[in-house]
C-alpha cells in the first residue's frame, strides 16, 4: 500500500488577488434590477507567491522505504493585463456532458528548487547520513530524529524561470466517471538542472533553453543563428516559435483519466490517455565535466513535428 505524506505545513496563498478596500454595502432592489448577468468568469490577478515546504514524500507502508522531496522553494508570479483577464466558462455540449473551459492569457512565471532522498527504513538504525527534521512521522510513530532510516542522499532538482503563455484547459466527466480534457500552452524554460549528490557541478544533466510550443523554425543546429561554422553561402535565423503545444486534440480525441478494478483479477489501475502535438527545442544539453573542469556539450536537441495519436498509459500497484 502507498501513502502520501508532508512533513511541514504549505506557507502560501495560492494566486491570491489583492483584497478589497473598503466595507461591504446592501444593494437595493433598483440596484440589484439594474445588474445584468453575463455567461462566464472574468479574473484579472497580479500575484506573487512564494511556496516552501519542508519535506513531501511518496512512501510504500509495505516496507517503510520512501522517496522524500526536502527543502522545496516554489515561486510563482502572474499578471492579468487590463482587458485580457483570466475567463472561466461552464457549457454542455449536445450529448449532455458539462464542460468547463478556462483561458488564461496572463503570464505565469515560476521557479522550483528541491532536494531528493531515498529513505530506507531501518529499525534502530542509525547513520551519519541521517539528519534531523524535527517532525513527528504518524505513520511509523517517529519523534524529531529520523533515527530509524539510513538516508541517501540522491541530488537536487532545480528548474529556472519557467514562463507559460496561451494557456488554456478544458475539462469534463466522460461517461462512467473518467475525466476528459484538452490542454494547451507555450512554454520557455531557463533551464532543468538534476545534480547527482551534492558533490558540485561535476555530476550535473542541465537541460538549458527549453522551448515547448506548436510549432519551431529554424535550423535545429543553430539556436542563434548566425553564419555557417565554416565559409559558406548561408545566414541562419535565429530559432523562433509559435502556437501551443496541445494535449488532447480534436481529430483524436481528447486526453483521459481513468481509475477502475478489474472484474477478473480486482487490481485497481489508473488509466491515461494522452495524445498530443507540438514541437520541442533545447538550445543545449549540458552532462557533467571534462578532465579539465569544464563542462561537456552535447549541443542542442530538436523534436519537431510532434503527432502522438494514441499513448495509453496503465498504472497499477505492485502485488
Amino acid at each position: 500500500m502507498k501513502t502520501f505524506g508532508t512533513g511541514l505545513v504549505f506557507l502560501c496563498m495560492l494566486l491570491a488577488p489583492p483584497v478589497a478596500s473598503g466595507m461591504m454595502t446592501t444593494l437595493g432592489d433598483g440596484e440589484l434590477a439594474a445588474c445584468r448577468a453575463g455567461s462566464g468568469v472574468s479574473i484579472g490577478i497580479s500575484s506573487t507567491t512564494l511556496i516552501t515546504v519542508g519535506s513531501h514524500w511518496y512512501q510504500d507502508t509495505d516496507t517503510g522505504n520512501r522517496i522524500e522531496f526536502e527543502n522545496i522553494v516554489k515561486s510563482l508570479s502572474i499578471l492579468t493585463l487590463p482587458g485580457d483577464p483570466i475567463t472561466i466558462d461552464v457549457a454542455s455540449n449536445s450529448a449532455g456532458l458539462t464542460y468547463v473551459y478556462l483561458q488564461n492569457p496572463a503570464q505565469v512565471s515560476s521557479t522550483f528548487s528541491a532536494n531528493l532522498h531515498f529513505d530506507e527504513y531501518h529499525p534502530g538504525a542509525t547513520s551519519v547520513e541521517n539528519y534531523d527534521l524535527g517532525y513527528y512521522d504518524p505513520v511509523l510513530n517517529i519523534h524529531d530524529h529520523m533515527t530509524d532510516y539510513i538516508v541517501y542522499d540522491l541530488g537536487s532538482i532545480n528548474v529556472s524561470n519557467m514562463v507559460r503563455t496561451e494557456s488554456s484547459l478544458l475539462i469534463g466527466a466522460h461517461a462512467y466517471g473518467g475525466v476528459d480534457f484538452y490542454h494547451e500552452a507555450k512554454t520557455d524554460i531557463d533551464f532543468a538542472k538534476y545534480t547527482y549528490n551534492t558533490t558540485g557541478s561535476d555530476n550535473a544533466l542541465t537541460f538549458s533553453g527549453i522551448h515547448i510550443a506548436g510549432s519551431a523554425s529554424g535550423d535545429p543546429r543553430y539556436p542563434n543563428g548566425g553564419p555557417e561554422p565554416s565559409p559558406g553561402p548561408y545566414t541562419y535565423q535565429p530559432w523562433g516559435f509559435s502556437g501551443t503545444f496541445k494535449i488532447g486534440d480534436i481529430a483524436d480525441g481528447p486526453a483521459q483519466i481513468d481509475i477502475g478494478t478489474s472484474v477478473s483479477s480486482g487490481t485497481t489501475m489508473l488509466q491515461l490517455k494522452l495524445p498530443m502535438e507540438g514541437s520541442i527545442r533545447v538550445e543545449d544539453v549540458i552532462f557533467g565535466t571534462d578532465v579539465g573542469g569544464n563542462p561537456v556539450h552535447f549541443g542542442p536537441l530538436a523534436l519537431d513535428g510532434i503527432e502522438v495519436h494514441r499513448l495509453a498509459i496503465g498504472i497499477n500497484p505492485h502485488p
